[in-house]
Order: C-alpha cells, then sequence, then structure tokens
C-alpha cells in the first residue's frame, strides 16, 4: 500500500505545520478541516459561516485526493459549545441537502461531538472525514 500526502495547509503565504490529509489503501483521510480563511488563517465570524466554509474546503479536499462527498463514509463534526449546535445544524443541513442529497439521505456516516475546545478561540467548528476513493 502507498501512501500520498495531500500537501501542506497553507493560509497566508505561511505553510502550516499540518497537511490536508492522506489517500491510503483507497481512501482520503481528512482531519482538521476548520472555517479559516486562506488569505489570513483567522476564522469567519459565527458558526454557520465557519460550517460552511469547512464543508467547502472538506469537498475541495476531497477531490483533490480521488473522492467526492458521496463517497464519504465516515465524518466526525466537533463542535466547540452545545449552545452552537442549533446554528450548527442549520448551516450544516441545508449545506448537505444541495451539494450531496444521498449523503443526506443515507445518515450512516457521522458522528457529532462537542468538545470544551478547539485550536483557537474563534474556533467553533472542525470536520475529520474518511471518504472511499476506489482502488
Amino acid at each position: 500500500m502507498t501512501k500520498r500526502g495531500l500537501g501542506p495547509v497553507e493560509r497566508g503565504g505561511t505553510t502550516l505545520p499540518f497537511g490536508k490529509g492522506a489517500v491510503a489503501g483507497g481512501f482520503v483521510f481528512l482531519s482538521g478541516v476548520d472555517g479559516a480563511v486562506d488569505d489570513h488563517g483567522d476564522p469567519v465570524s459565527g458558526v454557520g459561516a465557519q460550517t460552511e466554509l469547512a464543508l467547502d474546503r472538506l469537498r475541495r479536499y476531497l477531490i483533490e485526493g480521488g473522492s467526492t462527498l458521496d463517497d464519504i463514509v465516515k465524518v466526525v463534526w466537533y463542535v466547540a459549545d452545545r449552545a452552537y449546535l442549533a446554528d450548527f445544524f442549520a448551516a450544516r443541513e441545508p449545506w448537505l441537502r444541495r451539494e450531496s442529497p444521498a449523503l443526506v439521505g443515507e445518515r450512516s456516516f457521522a458522528s457529532t461531538l462537542v468538545i470544551t475546545g478547539l485550536a483557537t478561540e474563534q474556533m467553533l467548528v472542525e470536520v475529520d472525514c474518511i471518504s472511499y476513493a476506489g482502488q
């Protein structure tokens, strides 16, 4: 089995010390997909905006790895506070219905975790994902 990295995350002209993910064994593994702006690295304001940006980035990284949203087999959604869940779901559900209706209909793929904090106080949402990319 050969593992292929998807390359480093770059924000504001700086290469960060972590990568987008990797492809191995016919799967794409993404972790730490967030709602930070590429230009300067600060998260956008609000749970809804961070959720949509993280999902847009997730889709882009999956494509880079040779997969699609419809091929997702596991997603873990991290939300920084239980108080943000309603806004998170209000942003996530329409985005998923629009971008991957088959995934929404299946619902066998996801866990939502509320955690005490992400990498920075401004980060409210983060996503880990495993998707099938084929052989």
